[in-house]
């Protein structure tokens, strides 16, 4: 195949957000970026010189894995994504994510009822990092249209979220922990949920990220709530980064789900649409939940303090620019923590 450079390559059009929010000026210091002439030989290599490149946009709003919409040559247009070329700037528990996002999305493709990309190929360890290729999704991620729908119609589309989000949390394994990383897996959610905990404020020591309270104050809190933690018995597949923008919708229904890199095994109630910032009503009525013990709301206390600290340390570790993400993810922090020592 002949080589092309990027301006002989046409652009395709942009469908959307397949990450994080929108957040002007929010960079991260991690990310890939291939040129036309890296992207047509990626191409080239996955379909063995049987297609050529036609066209290709960066979707520039993820703040982790590269991603590209492709066109090729017949029509087909395609979604690649590329891992960082390096560990440097990942927090511990990113490790080895796109292996777990390929494994992941093949499971749920396997299991009924839930909507995911298919697999069209993937490389590990080639020219330093880990690439794959996905089928296209032609819809409109929901938190792009979300304002745009009807209350019915968005009540329908949450209702159904919630019943596919089930069905994956049905999906049963053996041990606790990060999907791709069965060197930190065990058979305890408490030890291990304690473990992802004390991975993040490794992170933050490593990088003299400052926080609201100091590392024993928060081991003391996961000791206080053993006896709730030790309720999940079972490890469950859990999604955990099942925000709205990483559901997609067409014609006013929900059509596929993606971005499982962060997948884990663990208790169903660390899923995004049970934080306590989520307006969730419709979600709960398809998910069949509405009741919550104690324990239960322990436990989800616990996985908002989880995230919390993802957002506020990540950005050291992104590089993050904008000041006003930057402040954002710091009181998100404190009020969680101060949240955390009232009655749940």
């Amino acid at each position: 195949m002949e080589s092309r450079s990027s301006s002989t390559l046409q652009a395709v059009s942009r469908p959307g957000c397949f990450f994080k929010e929108e957040a002007a000026g929010v960079e991260s210091a991690i990310k890939r970026r291939l040129s036309g002439e890296e992207l047509t030989a990626l191409v080239e290599r996955a379909f063995q010189g049987q297609r050529r490149l036609e066209g290709f946009e960066e979707l520039k709003d993820g703040w982790f894995n590269s991603a590209y919409a492709l066109t090729l040559d017949n029509g087909m247009k395609t979604v690649l994504k590329l891992a960082p070329g390096s560990e440097e700037g990942m927090l511990r528990y990113e490790r080895n994510v796109m292996t777990a996002e390929v494994e992941v999305l093949r499971l749920l493709a396997a299991a009924d009822g839930i909507p995911v990309p298919g697999i069209l190929y993937e490389e590990r360890g080639v020219e330093g990092s880990e690439w794959f290729l996905m089928e296209f999704v032609p819809g409109d991620p929901y938190n792009k249209v979300k304002e745009r729908l009807k209350p019915e119609e968005r009540r329908d589309i949450e209702v159904e979220l919630g019943r596919v989000n089930r069905r994956i949390n049905e999906i049963q394994g053996k041990r606790f922990g990060y999907y791709a990383r069965e060197d930190s897996q065990g058979d305890s959610w408490p030890a291990v949920f304690t473990n992802m905990i004390g991975g993040l404020l490794a992170d933050a020591a490593d990088q003299a990220v400052a926080l609201p309270m100091d590392a024993e104050e928060v081991f003391a809190l996961l000791r206080e709530r053993q006896a709730s933690l030790a309720e999940v018995t079972v490890p469950r597949l859990v999604h955990w980064d099942l925000w709205d923008g990483n559901v997609f919708v067409k014609d006013r229904r929900l059509i596929a789900i993606i971005d499982c890199e962060r997948a884990l095994w663990g208790d169903p109630l660390m899923e995004y649409y049970f934080r306590s910032f989520v307006e969730n009503g419709a979600f709960l009525d398809g998910y069949g939940k509405q009741d919550f013990t104690l324990a239960e709301r322990e436990r989800m206390a616990l996985y908002d303090l989880y995230i919390a600290l993802i957002l506020h340390i990540e950005c050291r570790f992104r590089q993050y620019i904008d000041a006003n993400h930057i402040r954002w993810a710091e009181e998100h922090l404190a009020r969680t923590w101060s949240g955390l020592n009232k009655d749940v």
